[in-house]
């Protein structure tokens, strides 16, 4: 049933010995290509809100599961992202949004949920992977992770594409450009465009490889950091001006409110990237975004520079994420704002004096 990987295309970086916890390349993947081989179809999802690191992996995935003769269900929580939508360009096979409609999972016998750290983060796709009996694989990167079944979980690694392409490289496939150009975005999406703590030396590796193979890096950052309508400039416009600063400038707090989407004509799409933007601003260690969901739940976004670390308050809420980079989703009460707060500061508090010894 496999297919050899079509002549001409850039090898990805290879395995290394086993050995060095925590590095992709030195895993033993031996159970998870066994797994795969025992496939003959396969839903892949990734979570809601899905970004280009979930989604890019994903779609790389799919396109090599394809080309290797395998049936494929792209299965979503929800929309793809404008933004995202050209990481499908290269797989043929059919992408459902809505999980109430899926259809045609007859000959679906396994599940991979990528870029994920529990199954709530899948919604109503978690039902539908219950409901057929699917045996699940999870491929993350995340620190909180919770999730059952078979799994390679390496936090710390840059993104789930760099973890995607490990097991790719063990499995002996060479991407064409689509799957590389897929990879590609899912790695300068979580590194800010090579530029967080988490871009490695093999992160870097990897990137040189994907462009060998095929990847446009002019045409990710086109469709991802200069494809946006004009109401993200209103709706950013309105985001900054909430800014309130606490501890003298070093947490910062913002709002994102349905009121503001709802006058600028924004989506939830519009403001990716958001999060990030408290820590460009000069004295800022720490920022926290509390966003309202249209069901009435608000959205914690977190970020930070060591060395604190957000993910810790992230989990206290119910979440999870990265040390520098976290999140929670939290029923609305009327103590929220101040239990958020009262974290964030606390911990600046603690960690005064700088690096821990």
């Amino acid at each position: 049933m496999t297919q050899t990987p079509a002549e001409g295309r850039a090898s990805l970086p290879p395995p290394r010995s086993p050995g060095a916890a925590g590095d992709p390349r030195a895993h033993d993947w031996g159970p998870i290509l066994s797994w795969l081989e025992g496939g003959r179809g396969f839903l892949l999802t990734t979570h809601q809100n899905p970004d280009a690191d979930g989604l890019g992996s994903l779609a790389a995935l799919a396109i090599t599961l394809r080309e290797r003769g395998r049936e494929v269900r792209v299965v979503l929580p929800g929309p793809v992202p404008e933004a995202c939508r050209f990481l499908f360009e290269g797989f043929d096979g059919p992408l459902c949004t809505d999980p109430a409609a899926a259809a045609g999972l007859d000959g679906v016998d396994r599940a991979v949920i990528l870029d994920v750290s529990g199954l709530g983060r899948i919604g109503a796709v978690a039902a539908l992977i219950r409901a057929q009996g699917l045996p699940t694989l999870v491929l993350d990167h995340h620190l909180a992770n919770d999730m059952e079944g078979l799994g390679a979980v390496f936090p710390g690694v840059s993104s789930t594409g760099e973890v995607l392409a490990a097991l790719l490289a063990a499995w002996g496939a060479r991407p064409g450009p689509a799957a590389a150009q897929a990879l590609y975005a899912a790695l300068t999406s979580d590194t800010g465009g090579f530029a967080f703590s988490c871009t490695t030396g093999d992160t870097l590796e990897l990137a040189a490889a994907l462009v060998r193979a095929g990847a446009r890096p002019e045409r990710v950052h086109a469709e991802l950091d200069q494809n946006y309508p004009a109401a993200r400039y209103d709706l950013l416009a309105l985001f900054l001006a909430s800014r309130r600063s606490h501890a003298g400038g070093r947490l910062l707090e913002f709002a994102l409110t349905r009121e503001m989407l709802a006058r600028t004509g924004a989506t939830r799409d519009d403001s990716e990237g958001f999060p990030n933007i408290g820590l460009a601003i000069r004295g800022c260690v720490m920022s926290l975004i509390l966003g309202e969901l249209d069901d009435g739940a608000v959205k914690v976004n977190l970020r930070c520079v060591a060395p604190y670390d957000v993910c810790a308050i992230a989990r206290r809420l119910g979440g999870g994420g990265h040390r520098f980079a976290a999140g929670a989703t939290v029923a609305e009460s009327a103590g929220l704002r101040e239990q958020v707060l009262g974290l964030a500061l606390a911990q600046l508090a603690e960690r005064e004096d700088g690096w821990p010894g």
